[in-house]
């Protein structure tokens, strides 16, 4: 078993004073090892495992019963991944927790799983003694129901974490539900407007009552000192740059030229919300677009290849030079190197399946066509397997909480608006662990003049799309 880091002992030795404690701690330094050191000391202090409700993202949930078998001699039958439909579920926990839902388990799950009512009641009488949120930022709105419902069963219980590396996304308002279920209320109170009120102000409020009026709650300036302070007395802080002998992490920038279908069709959309897909054997069908929002996504596709038309068939286009790009990293890179190729598209996964095909290049799949058993055995061979050279995964589905630091390349072919699933899909390969290779390279396709140019330097500047992408200035392509 690997020494405890430096960062880790001092996490756990904070972890022993405190009653809660928030893990603030950057993606690949360890945050899940680092509480489950904690939670042994926990058990150790009443000779028996304490009862814990774990959550964490569906595609994590096994990975924690993993790691407890690496780093704690906790019996794995007392460990009980609760995944799969809920009556399968409501079953499980009733044969786990025994007729008087009383037995001291580990029960490891989904933050979904509170919304089933039968499942919320049956954890309500268990009596849970700690409670644990991996990527608790996902519990940062403080009107969904599944925060309202993990805030009832924190409430009650002796110990609270929450564990992230990105606590707050859009606003520093995300610290306030996060920190209600670490410490029942104790730092900020249990109203969220209550909070606001004291802690924000509108800077947008001159302009309410006017068209496209839309709040935006900053920190007061003298309460932003107050804030920071407040948040650290609960929480450690960890980054990757001031606690491990990382190698560098290369960033690069390649550029894809459009074929001239694809810059007449971005042109379109561009200027009209609306473009046309033709071909010699059909008539011509309609690209459209109504929204803003959806406008980006249409320019997205038509830039990565491929174009929906009005009634939701998916229509390859038939030049993509992006393709060949991509076609010749992967030559230049495989023979060498393991590979994660990341794409937000279903049809993006097809396309570059269709690639390594053709190249005869083996490769696994991590996105949301895969059952979440055949997840696990590609992460599985992906890592073990020398000859498996390419992992075609989604950002979203495979960018939290798995390890894939055998790649030392990571592709981006295309991107989405979330912030969030671009800072943790990077950390799949830039983590403890990928100081195996001398140094991690990104490499995000772009094609000039275009949205993609407008997403790779907002998520480069760590800014989110999604919130600003109304008011984007979408510059045109092929105009010339």
């Amino acid at each position: 078993m690997r020494p405890l880091w430096k960062h880790q002992e001092h996490a756990l030795s904070i972890g022993m004073c405190v009653r809660d404690l928030a893990l603030f701690m950057e993606m690949g330094v360890g945050k899940s090892r680092t509480m489950i050191e904690i939670l042994r000391r926990k058990y150790a202090e009443v000779n028996r495992v304490r009862r814990t409700l774990i959550f964490s993202p569906i595609i994590v949930c096994e990975n924690w019963k993993r790691e407890f078998a690496m780093y704690s001699k906790v019996n794995p039958r007392d460990i009980v991944v609760l995944t799969g439909p809920g009556k399968k579920r409501i079953l499980t926990l009733l044969k786990e927790l025994g007729q008087d839902l009383n037995a001291n388990k580990i029960i490891i799950t989904n933050y979904e799983a509170v919304e089933n009512d039968d499942i919320f009641a049956i954890l309500t009488q268990w009596n849970i003694e700690i409670i644990v949120c991996d990527e608790s930022q996902r519990l940062k709105n403080p009107d969904s129901v599944r925060a309202k419902k993990v805030v009832t069963l924190a409430d009650k219980t002796q110990h609270n974490y929450i564990l992230t590396g990105t606590p707050i996304l859009n606003s520093s308002s995300d610290i306030f539900m996060q920190f209600r279920i670490l410490d029942r209320g104790l730092t900020f109170g249990k109203n969220f407007y209550t909070f606001r009120h004291e802690y924000f102000e509108d800077e947008n409020a001159r302009r309410k009552g006017t068209q496209g009026y839309f709040p935006k709650w900053v920190p007061k300036a003298h309460t932003f000192a107050v804030l920071q302070d407040l948040i650290s007395k609960s929480a450690l802080r960890v980054l990757k740059s001031e606690c491990l002998d990382l190698p560098p992490l290369v960033r690069q920038v390649v550029q894809a030229e459009m074929s001239a279908e694809q810059k007449r069709m971005y042109k379109e959309m561009m200027n009209e919300y609306i473009t046309w897909l033709t071909t010699k054997k059909e008539e011509p069908r309609a690209v459209v677009a109504q929204l803003a929002v959806t406008k980006a996504l249409r320019l997205q596709q038509i830039v990565t290849g491929f174009a929906k038309d009005e009634n939701g068939s998916v229509h390859r286009l038939d030049s993509v030079p992006r393709l060949k790009v991509l076609e010749e990293l992967l030559v230049d890179l495989t023979p060498h190197s393991k590979v994660i190729v990341w794409s937000m598209f279903k049809e993006n996964y097809l396309m570059i399946a269709e690639l390594c095909n053709k190249l005869g290049i083996k490769y696994r799949e991590i996105h949301g066509d895969i059952s979440h058993k055949d997840r696990e055995q590609n992460m599985k061979d992906f890592r073990s397997e020398p000859d498996i050279k390419v992992m075609i995964a989604n950002q979203a589905a495979g960018g939290t909480g798995i390890n894939l630091v055998e790649a030392s390349y990571a592709i981006y072919y295309s991107k989405g608006f979330k912030l969030e699933d671009d800072l943790q899909s990077e950390a799949r390969n830039y983590r403890g662990g990928s100081e195996i290779h001398d140094k991690v390279t990104r490499i995000d396709i772009v094609a000039k003049g275009t949205i993609d140019e407008l997403i790779t330097e907002a998520l480069a500047n760590k800014q989110s799309v999604a919130d600003n992408i109304l008011g984007w200035n979408l510059k045109e392509v092929g105009s010339e």
